[in-house]
Order: C-alpha cells, then sequence, then structure tokens
C-alpha cells in the first residue's frame, strides 16, 4: 500500500498511533516501526522531555544543599572532599544544569546506538535483512516508557518546595525508590539505576526482536537481555565482594 501524501499532519498523526499503539498494540507498533523506521519522533521526544525536567530540577534544588548531597555519597575524605567541594561550588548552578542535561543527550543518544548496534550485528550474523536504521528506531521507540519517569520527577519536584531534593530521589520509579533499599553503597547505585520504564523497555525490545526475527521466546531473552545480564551482573559482583 502507498502511504498517502498527507503531508506533516499525516506524518504527526503516524507517530502519535504508533506511540499509543506501544502501550495498547505493541505488535501493530512493531509492524509500522519495521516497515517505517521513524527515529526522530521518538528520539527527540524522549531527549527533550529529559532535558526540560532536568532544567527544571536543576533551577529549584538548594544548590549548596545539592553538593553537600552529592558529594555525601562518595567515599572523600578530609582535604579530598573539601577540594571537591570548592571545585563544585566554584561552577554556577547554570553551569552545572548545562553540563546534566548535556550529560544526559550524550548518554542517552550513546545507549540507543550501542543497543541498535548490537542487536543489527545479530541480525546480521543470523542472516537477517535488518539494518542498523531498524533498531535504531525500535530502541528508541521502545525509550518511550522513560517518559512515565519525567512525570514521576515532575510530581517528585512540585512535592518539594524547599529546594532540597536529591538527585537520587527524582525518579520514583527506580527500583531503590520503590523501596528496594540496602546499606551497600554500591549495590544501592545499582537499585537507583534499574527502573520500571528501563524493564518495560527492555520488554519491548525484546517482544520486537520475536516478532521481526520470527525467534523463540528463550532465543530473544537470551540475546536482548544478555548487555542487561552482563552489565548489571558485574556491578553486583563488584557490590558484593
Amino acid at each position: 500500500m502507498t502511504p498517502s501524501p498527507t503531508g506533516d499532519a499525516a506524518i504527526k498523526q503516524g507517530n502519535i498511533t504508533v506511540a499509543l499503539n506501544l502501550l495498547t498494540a505493541p505488535r501493530e507498533a512493531f509492524a509500522e516501526i519495521k516497515q517505517y523506521p521513524a527515529k526522530l519522533f521518538p528520539l527527540l521526544l524522549v531527549l527533550a522531555s529529559n532535558g526540560l525536567i532536568l532544567f527544571w530540577y536543576f533551577n529549584i534544588v538548594d544548590y549548596d544543599w545539592y553538593i553537600d548531597d552529592v558529594l555525601a555519597g562518595t567515599s572523600l575524605e578530609g582535604q579530598q572532599l573539601e577540594d571537591a567541594r570548592e571545585n563544585m561550588a566554584s561552577m554556577s548552578q547554570s553551569t552545572m544544569a548545562a553540563f546534566g542535561i548535556l550529560g544526559s543527550f550524550v548518554g542517552l543518544t550513546a545507549i540507543y546506538l550501542i543497543q541498535a548496534t548490537y542487536l543489527s550485528l545479530v541480525a546480521a550474523l543470523r542472516g537477517e535483512s535488518l539494518k542498523f536504521f531498524h533498531w535504531f528506531s525500535l530502541v528508541c521507540w521502545a525509550g518511550l516508557p522513560f517518559l512515565l519517569s519525567v512525570v514521576g520527577m515532575a510530581v517528585t519536584i512540585l512535592l518539594s518546595p524547599n529546594g532540597q531534593l536529591s538527585a537520587y530521589d527524582l525518579d520514583p520509579l527506580s527500583l531503590r525508590n520503590l523501596g528496594l533499599r540496602t546499606d551497600n553503597d554500591s549495590l544501592q547505585s545499582l537499585f537507583n539505576s534499574i527502573s520500571l520504564p528501563m524493564i518495560w523497555s527492555a520488554a519491548l525490545v525484546l517482544t520486537a526482536y520475536q516478532q521481526w526475527l520470527d525467534a523463540g521466546w528463550l532465543r530473544s531473552a537470551a540475546v536482548v537481555l544478555a548487555p542487561y545480564g552482563l552489565i548489571f551482573g558485574i556491578w553486583a559482583y563488584f557490590a558484593l565482594t
């Protein structure tokens, strides 16, 4: 079927439909993404939303308190601690916000690129015709559940009028903030890095991989979840030893 040349409005409606189908009919969404692997809409939506929430956070946070809170989570002591505090205090709040936003842009894009490269290499080894841009489109769309974290962060900011809000407490959907806590700082950092939207995103990629390559669920899970298991497994190992 030839796409109807109805202009930008039709393109926008198509993107919204795909986004909604990821919630209600993911297999239909994956079929559409495979045929029309759009990338900019989901990527820019996630990056812009994340950037805006970080901009808001750094504009309301008590900056002196923020510096103390960040350093409290490190193992620095004595003169090293004072030097670190002085270095952070030498940056303005707006500069810190700019670094935070830029870091999130670079970090998220790098994660998507690495994930798409890995999946495209696996598909190529299987002799599949799907290319890098298919997988990059998929991981960008699968990142949309992170918008739930953005909404949660906005609510958290609204409920913290005094500006003394830790960056660790910002996302209410992280495992740490859902009650999975421990006295082990390294393991606690791991729990803070994993969130329900991340698990949902991985499940979407897994489902799409199984559908696109018509592979078994066990093999699909082994391929898609292997990088997560490797990274988090090594993290947990060093945290517990």
